[in-house]
């Protein structure tokens, strides 16, 4: 175990790790309505997952990556991660919406532009390719778990934020799914733009 990051690719990985934490923790200050309700659950899983994040960069810094392509691949997601975030903040700007796992207020209109016109949740992607960058990167077991359970919570809030979307946009909402992936772009969507080339 070592104090700090032992290689140059290391010290590249955490810097590009902290600076995708920081945009999105800002994000989360500035762009996304908090609940108008005090929620304990919402308030705890926030709190579990800055434990989460901190613990990623703790083994980054302890441990290391796994050899230099590792560091790499993992700098190379940071870096996705950041861009797939950054765009679809852009693409959402003019439409005010809830953090995850919050209920109320929902978005007062659908975004499809952006990310948004190939999958339907580019920001619960982009975090979960941040969360499985450091664990590809180090091979850490435990920030692997602590990544799946994050994942596995954004796949539960999607489905939620689904159907909450179809209540309240309802054939719009329906349409729009049809054309678009959850989290993959839809292939039909894909080739379709090349057909029309």
């Amino acid at each position: 175990m070592h104090l700090l990051p032992q290689t140059p690719l290391d010290w590249v990985l955490l810097a590009v790790g902290l600076a995708t934490a920081i945009i999105i923790a800002v994000a989360m200050q500035d762009f996304f309505l908090e609940s108008r309700v005090a929620s304990p659950r919402v308030r705890a899983m926030q709190d579990v997952s800055v434990v989460f994040a901190v613990s990623h960069f703790g083994v980054i810094v302890l441990r290391g990556s796994a050899g230099p392509n590792w560091a790499i691949a993992g700098i190379g997601m940071y870096v996705a991660a950041t861009l797939l975030f950054l765009s679809a903040l852009e693409a959402a700007r003019r439409v005010q919406l809830p953090r995850t796992f919050v209920e109320d207020p929902l978005p007062k209109a659908l975004v499809t532009t952006g990310p948004f016109a190939l999958i339907r949740h580019p920001f619960y992607v982009a975090y979960s390719i941040a969360w499985l960058a450091t664990p590809v990167a180090t091979h850490g077991p435990m920030v692997t778990v602590f990544a799946l359970i994050a994942i596995t919570g954004y796949a539960v809030a999607a489905r939620r934020e689904e159907r909450q979307l179809e209540d309240r946009f309802g054939e719009l909402y329906r349409t729009y799914k049809l054309g678009t992936g959850m989290v993959l772009p839809s292939l039909g969507r894909l080739f379709a733009g090349r057909s029309s080339n």
